[in-house]
Formats: structure tokens, sequence, C-alpha cells
């Protein structure tokens, strides 16, 4: 019978950037398929999508998947494993599936055809290379991020309400400074809070004086709870463990 074979090519928004186009994928792939003596009988593909999302964010990865389940295609090539995935988890979940299906997968760079015990061996293997090489980057992402906190605070995401990004040329920066407007409503909650108003309460005299979150939405107790939960920043107090303080909000 002859190999009825998927082709699965992916190129994430960086390599769009570097040249790692998927005509280079195709290419290798149906040289691949030719050499086996395999019919490549369609072709799926993602561009500018992350290996480490699942196919609900992959439409190709999900149609790939579907055929292999009807049983349409016996064997998926694919360039490289880290086309497929760039979790080891998810390699395996889906070479899995299709061993379920009785599907091959064959991976042009790394040599790998899953049809042989040997190469079933090598594929668990080189999904853990894969994991390792993004596991790598997180942590040296995480330490510098780290390493800034220590310096200056500094480690992203959101401020709390009252606070403010000081914007550069490039961008965000570092420093922060005391947004006027939102400033006054963190005073007024906590004014309101030591004069013994509930939650509720206060979020209801904000909801009613047009105030809005820091997300934009309508206030809620829990809302104001995560304002008053930052009363050591709004006091002065200091930014991770860093040396530098917040500016005060409060007396």
């Amino acid at each position: 019978m002859t190999t009825q074979a998927a082709i699965y090519l992916r190129v994430s928004t960086d390599e769009q950037v570097t040249g790692y186009g998927l005509e280079v994928q195709l290419a290798k792939c149906e040289a691949l398929a030719t050499v086996k003596g395999w019919v490549p009988a369609c072709v799926f593909a993602d561009e500018g999508i992350s290996g480490t999302k699942g196919e609900a964010a992959r439409p190709g990865l999900a149609a790939m998947l579907e055929a292999v389940d009807r049983g349409e295609v016996t064997a998926v090539i694919v360039y490289a494993l880290d086309r497929l995935a760039r979790s080891t988890r998810l390699v395996l979940e889906y070479v899995d599936r299709f061993t379920q299906r009785g599907a091959a997968i064959v991976s042009c760079k790394e040599s790998l055809d899953t049809s042989t015990p040997a190469g079933q061996f090598v594929l668990t293997m080189f999904a853990a290379l894969a994991q390792l090489e993004r596991d790598t980057i997180v942590a040296r992402t995480t330490d510098g991020r780290n390493e800034r906190g220590r310096r200056d605070g500094e480690r992203g995401g959101r401020v709390p309400m009252g606070y403010r990004r000081i914007m550069g040329a490039a961008g965000a920066t570092g420093e922060i400074a005391i947004d006027p407007a939102a400033a006054a409503v963190v005073r007024d909650i906590f004014q309101r809070r030591a004069a013994g108003a509930t939650l509720a309460a206060i979020a209801d005299d904000l909801n009613a004086a047009g105030a809005s979150t820091p997300r934009g939405g309508r206030w809620h107790g829990s809302s104001v709870r995560e304002v008053l939960l930052n009363e050591a920043d709004y006091r002065g107090g200091r930014r991770g463990a860093s040396g530098v303080s917040w500016p005060a909000i409060l007396a």
C-alpha cells in the first residue's frame, strides 16, 4: 500500500524575519517523501505561530491531526522536530496520537523515523533536547529580569494603581512616577476605609463618581481590596529586593 504522507510546516514570527521560511521546509519535506517513495497527499502550515502553543491556537496543526485521526494519511513529515512542538509533553502527545492511528512521523533534520523501534527511542531524546533549549532561553530571560529587579526593582508587569512607568524614546523605562489622577483615587479609597466604610460601599461610591479601575472596568469590593493591599508601596516601600523605593502616595 502506498504511504499517504502529510507534510506539516511551521514558522514563528522571529523565524519569518530571519528567513527560516516555509518554502525551505517544504522543499526538504518533499525531497524526503520522494526518497521514501511516499505520496505527499497534503500540506498543512502554521505561519507566525510559536511551537509552544497547542492545536487550539494552530489551525494547520489541528487540520493535520484531524486528517491523521480520519486515517487519510499514514505518515507525517516535518522538517525538524521543533516544527511539531517545542514542548516534550506536546511532542510525545502527538506522537502517541499518530501511533494509535497507525501513522509514522519522520523528521528531515534529525533523520528520525518512528516506524522503527530505534526511531521511537531517538524521538524521545530529541523531544527532550527541544524542551531543554526552550527552558534554557526562559531561564536566561528570567535571570536577566531578576538581576534588574535586584538593581532597580523593575521586573515588568503591571504597577499598582496610582503609578505609571516613565516612557522614554525606546518605550517604557524602569523608572516609576505618580499618576496624579489615579493617586487621588487611591488616597480617597484609604480615607474612606479609615472612616469605616466597607469595601462594597467604597466600590459603589467610586462607580457613582465615574471612577474606573486600573483595567478600565467597574469597581467591586475585590478591586478595592487589591488597592488596599498595596499600602506598603504607597507609603514609600522598597521595590522588590532593590534599594529603590516607590514614590510615596500616602503620608
